[in-house]
């Protein structure tokens, strides 16, 4: 069954002091209007429904009403369709302290945000990630990271457990007194079974994804098709030897890097190292290499080879919010990547500031204009 949105409610959010937004489970939503009117909080409000800061990574404080008053607090609250066909309430907001993101489930707290991936997956393609290819290794890997665990929900578990780990050693390193060694010993050894199950899952990722890749490029020919390799000591070794053993050397170099790392700041062993390196197979071309448009092409097969992959192995495919994708696509590219989305199971969200561009959408898809954080319903 289908992943779908039904209702979804602002409150004091963004540009919204209230915004009460009824989708009806349609699979496609387009949101219209010029540049600056809302369109984009209201993608990141639907973001905010699995863990993490969003698809702006925004601080929390950030996320408030500018005209809102000292005691109001933003709050984010939806009617979501769980591929098992649950009904079911989330809610997430910021709390009375303005220090961490509260997460609520039918009317109840939730322990934390991991408690959102039990019900709610989601992808996202902004703007700002055209430049995924030619940012630093630390972008493209929260992207390849998001698709991994919209695939395996534990992954976002463990990664919050490594970084945990790894802030802890950091500080013990650079405390004033000496840390007790045992102490570290045990972290270090925490964050070595915990960097080779994040590395197994991201190969094994990778792996379905490049199969779904060439089945992407066996329907469509505009889209150019990804290969992509992952470069880390810890993944290079996955297939070379045991697990163990590559734990028992990855301990070995926390171990020979305390020093360096307590003088560096920042731990230089890792899968929060690792890269993840993208090319255009039919070119054999590394993606920072290729044109603009060649870049955007190999994103966006990126997410399609994915959702398919998801579709294909875990009977849905995740909220897609997809942010002025279409809007420097050709004709033919455009039409091709609406005729994919609308073969999907699933409920896609995409937005921009022409609403011609989206008439090959008509009666398949649910509109609405988006002015000065007003959205209207608009007739088709």
């Amino acid at each position: 069954m289908p992943l779908l949105l039904h209702k979804l409610n602002l409150t004091q959010f963004r540009g919204y002091e209230a915004l009460r937004l009824d989708l009806g489970g349609a699979p496609i939503i387009v949101l219209t209007g010029d540049n600056g009117a809302g369109k984009t909080n209201v993608l990141e409000a639907v973001s905010l429904l699995i863990p993490g800061r969003g698809l702006r990574g925004a601080d929390l404080l950030e996320m408030k009403n500018r005209t809102a008053g000292p005691e109001d607090l933003w709050g984010v609250a939806a009617e979501v369709e769980t591929a098992g066909g649950l009904m079911v309430r989330l809610g997430t907001g910021l709390d009375r302290d303005a220090k961490r993101r509260l997460v609520r489930i039918d009317g109840k707290d939730a322990k934390g945000h991991n408690d959102l991936t039990k019900y709610v997956s989601c992808v996202w393609l902004t703007p700002q990630m055209d430049r995924l290819f030619l940012e630093g290794a630390s972008m493209r890997r929260k992207f390849f990271d998001r698709l991994v665990y919209a695939y395996e929900p534990e992954h976002v578990t463990r990664l919050n457990t490594y970084d945990k780990n790894l802030r802890e050693r950091m500080k013990l390193l650079q405390a004033d007194r000496a840390p007790d060694p045992r102490w570290l010993d045990t972290l270090e050894a925490q964050l070595a079974a915990e960097a080779v199950s994040i590395a197994a899952s991201r190969l094994h990722l990778l792996e379905r994804l490049l199969h779904y890749a060439q089945q992407l490029a066996a329907r469509q020919s505009l889209f150019p098709s990804p290969a992509v390799t992952i470069s880390g000591w810890v993944e290079n070794e996955i297939d070379r030897r045991p697990a163990l053993e590559i734990e028992d050397e990855l301990k070995k170099k926390f171990k020979a890097t305390r020093m360096i790392d307590a003088a560096a700041g920042k731990s230089l062993e890792g899968i929060h190292r690792s890269d993840f390196l993208v090319s255009y197979a039919a070119k054999n071309m590394p993606a920072d290499q290729c044109s603009t448009g060649e870049q955007k092409g190999l994103l966006v097969a990126l997410v399609l080879a994915h959702a398919l992959m998801m579709q294909g192995e875990k009977g849905f495919v995740p909220l897609l919010l997809l942010d002025e994708v279409a809007a420097h696509l050709d004709d033919a590219r455009r039409d091709e990547l609406f005729s994919c989305l609308a073969g999907f199971a699933g409920q896609v969200f995409l937005t921009g500031t022409d609403p011609a561009i989206f008439s090959t959408l008509q009666g398949r898809a649910r509109f609405f204009s988006v002015a000065h954080a007003h959205v209207t319903p608009v007739q088709k």
